[in-house]
């Protein structure tokens, strides 16, 4: 059923007489098939009604439109078609208020005149690409539709136009645009804005543009407040797959680079039937890693990367990339973390293994009873106290002094499981690291938190000489691990 054809939002309901064929018809000349195949790869399960917004005007394609589609002899149309998807038929009526549709909506793609690739912005909700699949980076946005406001979570997609953007400049209009959606200090940056960024130490033309090097990308990043830091397959070698989890588990978005393409890597799924290698020393829960959640600008939102290829299969959504595939990635670092990812590891591990004060062999005979679970991430001081409550934290004392204790911006943190613990998302304790000091200091964390027993470095935290408070703790139980980070999708 489609009502209003030739109005100016046609709403298309699939039914036995109507289908995907009838939306191209409507979304024509802006949708081409390559578009309309995606569209259908990506929402054929999960849409049941689109509502199609003729006439919009996109702030990213009317950045590239003025900047470069303007001055071809062959100019586009400036205005693009807006479709907006829900997962049931939706009245004109209902969309007088926002409460009776919002929960149906699954978000929105911007059809953009441009050849070969006319998919542009799009936020997608995950559900709307099948089952759970793993945590992801999310943001939001309101949109608009007669007056009627929706909100809509997800992570930014955007097709290359092959002329002002292609992968590397797509792939960064992603990661900025969720900074940009999730964070007020990051400033919205349009495509050809981008460009720009690099034109300074350019190799070639601005545009039509030929790609970026993973350099050119980190600089642009860096110039718009982020301490960036990249990472090479060669260099890291074992721990390189490590290390792009942690980031990812951070909440992080990076770009994963593969030998001719970008990629944005901003999630995970666990698979914990995977057996660890029986080394000596602690399991990280990088280990239990099957596959990263992404987005490929020459994809569908939301592909499974497997550590081995892709798996087939009815809504496997894989991607044609696996895991050494990827061959270097770019940290958008916040600016106040200085530590990285790799000195994290180095100094907890020293202090769980090795120390002869605050070690496990010293404090704590119940972690000592398996082999150790570590799980590490980066968050901000402010979020992990937002959550203390309905975690618990194990010990009412620990959620007591942790409330009390003043953290810097951003902190790193260690949870430590057994694995019997962790497949249940339960955590024993946990360690706290200023993410503003370096791996050669002796005792740069805040806190140390065993079964047994809390110490804080009161002094410290004070912005005084080290001084360490100790509490013994008894009756502490497992507690929920810290999900602010990452959402279910």
């Amino acid at each position: 059923m489609i009502d209003g054809e030739n109005s100016i939002l046609p709403i298309v309901t699939f039914d036995a007489n109507t289908t995907w064929v009838d939306l191209y018809r409507i979304a024509q000349p802006e949708l081409e098939k390559p578009g309309l195949q995606k569209l259908v790869a990506a929402l054929n399960t999960s849409v049941k009604c689109v509502a199609v917004e003729r006439h919009y005007i996109d702030k990213d394609y009317r950045d590239t439109f003025f900047n470069f589609h303007s001055k071809r002899f062959s100019t586009p149309n400036s205005r693009c078609l807006r479709l907006h998807f829900f997962n049931r038929s939706i009245a004109r009526a209902e969309l007088k208020e926002s409460t009776k549709v919002n929960g149906a909506y699954l978000g929105y793609s911007i059809i953009r005149p441009t050849k070969p690739n006319c998919i542009g912005r799009t936020l997608l909700d995950p559900v709307s690409r099948g089952p759970a699949s793993g945590f992801a980076a999310l943001c939001e946005e309101h949109v608009s539709i007669l007056g009627c406001e929706l909100k809509i979570r997800g992570f930014p997609f955007i097709s290359q136009d092959a002329d002002v953007t292609v992968c590397a400049q797509s792939a960064l209009w992603m990661l900025l645009r969720y900074y940009s959606n999730r964070y007020n200090v990051y400033p919205e940056t349009y495509p050809f804005q981008i460009g720009n960024l690099t034109k300074d130490y350019s190799v070639g033309r601005v545009v039509p543009t030929s790609g970026l090097y993973v350099w050119q990308m980190a600089e642009a990043l860096r110039r718009l407040g982020f301490g960036s830091v990249i990472y090479t397959r060669a260099l890291y070698r074992t721990q390189f797959d490590h290390l792009l989890y942690t980031y990812v588990e951070s909440g992080i978005p990076v770009l994963a680079g593969t030998k001719d393409h970008v990629l944005v890597a901003f999630g995970h799924r666990s698979d914990f039937s995977i057996t660890p290698p029986a080394a000596p020393g602690p399991i990280f829960t990088s280990q239990f890693n099957s596959a990263l959640i992404i987005n490929d600008d020459n994809a569908v939102p939301y592909q499974l990367l497997h550590e081995n290829g892709a798996i087939s299969g009815p809504g496997a959504q894989s991607s044609r990339f696996k895991f050494t595939d990827v061959v270097d990635f770019v940290v958008p670092l916040p600016e106040k973390v200085f530590l990285p990812a790799e000195g994290f590891k180095t100094v907890v591990t020293a202090i769980l293994e090795k120390s002869d004060e605050f070690g496990v062999k010293v404090l704590s005979p119940e972690l000592q009873k398996e082999r150790l679970v570590l799980r590490l991430f980066l968050t901000s001081g402010r979020s992990f106290k937002k959550h203390l409550a309905e975690r618990g934290m194990g010990h009412p004392q620990v959620e007591d002094m942790y409330r009390n204790l003043p953290l810097p911006h951003f902190i790193w943190v260690c949870e430590i499981s057994h694995a019997s613990h962790y497949a249940k998302h339960e955590i024993l304790g946990e360690i706290l690291w200023d993410a503003t000091r370096n791996a050669s200091e002796p005792n740069g964390w805040i806190a140390l938190h065993y079964p047994e027993i809390l110490v804080t470095d009161v002094g410290s935290a004070l912005n005084g000489l080290q001084k360490f408070f100790k509490i013994n703790l008894q009756n502490s139980k497992p507690y929920p691990v810290y999900r602010n980070n990452l959402h279910p999708i």
